[in-house]
């Protein structure tokens, strides 16, 4: 992705749906990255005995839900989080579309669970991995296009900036972004095979960093290019994007790589690196991921980063796989929407390399950030970087 030359369309981020491991809601996901306390337990739908790793995030069980491990629980997700997110949309008063998009992000190729799903299917036990869950009659309906991406865990992040082009582009009038996963054989035992999952968690910038915990979530984020005059303003704006593709390896990003994506989306937002006030990294918690992506932020911001609250949600969140970018984000729209700052959570233990750095940690008595950076970094050198501005009481 290149620069822009001039000013880019400022696009309304008009609504929020979630389904996370602290519930549904984005209260119930702004509680959990305060507080922690989501749903992690073993992994029983299929066998982990030799992944070293044994448990992962859940969605709260909620009647009516297809189990996780069955083929209908994603599509189930996904519909919550879109119904969600257009409902809220609907309450500000956002007007309805002629034109809306769908961008979904997401490294499930076909909802199957467990590998007994994926040989069924393959020796043809089966016609489809999608037969178990069917949406209801009022199932959100796209009459714009509908896009799928798919690079690993910058998908979601990814995803935004397409909607958002989409937009700016004249394309469609409004873009629903969603990002969903849940917790499946071929990731967990793929992931595990990278030896990045972490028996104890995921401890972003700790010394006892180990690898990631990965969660099953739906994030959806409804864009609009004019929000209207409606009964309330748009809960901030997306205001630039950019990306890159650079890795040391396939689990490791590299610094320059993450540097470019975020100058990148400096200049497609047309602002520097002083109008930043708050970043919310990829902080994956893996040995050399969160190095690496230290070392690019202070390449970019320089002295200043130590300015900047630095969190990484996903020690409260895990690592939402393709919808991590979408609710990290999430949780970078509420931060400049509340103006408050949330804490990387379980971080006792900061190396002395990075001491310097605000992770968020303590009280704060600097001004809300008018505007923040959320990070994503995939597997084989995906970088993507988003920034956000607080809308306008």
């Amino acid at each position: 992705m290149t620069a822009r030359t001039t000013t880019p369309q400022a696009v309304a981020v008009t609504g929020l749906g979630v389904l996370s491991v602290g519930g549904t809601g984005t209260d119930a996901l702004w509680r959990l990255c305060a507080n922690g306390g989501g749903t992690f337990r073993p992994v029983e739908h299929f066998d982990v005995s030799g992944t070293g790793a044994r448990t992962a995030g859940f969605v709260p069980d909620m009647p009516g839900a297809p189990a996780p491990g069955t083929d209908g629980r994603l599509p189930y997700l996904l519909h919550r989080a879109l119904a969600q997110a257009l409902a809220d949309a609907a309450r500000r008063g956002a007007r309805d579309r002629a034109r809306t998009a769908l961008v979904l992000a997401t490294t499930d190729s076909a909802g199957c669970a467990t590998a007994e799903a994926w040989r069924a299917w393959a020796d043809g036990g089966r016609e489809s991995c999608r037969t178990a869950w069917a949406p209801p009659a009022e199932a959100v309906r796209f009459d714009g296009p509908v896009l799928p991406v798919g690079n690993a865990s910058a998908a979601g992040a990814a995803a935004l900036g397409v909607g958002a082009d989409l937009i700016r582009s004249g394309v469609t009038e409004r873009a629903v972004v969603c990002g969903v996963d849940t917790v499946t054989e071929t990731a967990f035992q793929g992931l595990a095979s990278l030896r990045t999952l972490s028996p104890g968690g995921c401890r972003p910038f700790s010394r006892r960093r180990s690898g990631i915990r990965i969660s099953e979530c739906a994030a959806a984020l409804v864009l609009d290019g004019d929000p209207g005059d409606g009964s309330a303003p748009p809960h901030a704006y997306l205001r630039g994007w950019g990306s890159s593709n650079e890795a040391d390896q396939a689990a490791r990003p590299a610094s320059e790589g993450v540097a470019k994506a975020v100058s990148r989306a400096l200049a497609d937002a047309a602002v520097t690196p002083g109008d930043i006030g708050y970043v919310n990294a990829h902080a994956a918690g893996t040995r050399h991921g969160d190095v690496a992506e230290l070392d690019a932020l202070e390449s970019v911001f320089g002295d200043r980063l130590a300015e900047i609250p630095v969190s990484g949600s996903k020690a409260a969140l895990g690592h939402c796989q393709g919808a991590a970018g979408t609710v990290e984000a999430i949780v970078t729209v509420l931060t400049l929407a509340r103006g408050e700052v949330l804490p990387t959570l379980g971080l006792e233990d900061v190396p002395e390399q990075w001491s310097h750095l605000d992770f968020a940690l303590g009280p704060r008595n600097s001004a809300p950030p008018s505007a923040g950076l959320s990070v994503s970094c995939g597997l084989g050198g995906s970088n993507v970087a988003v920034v956000f501005g607080r809308a306008a009481a």
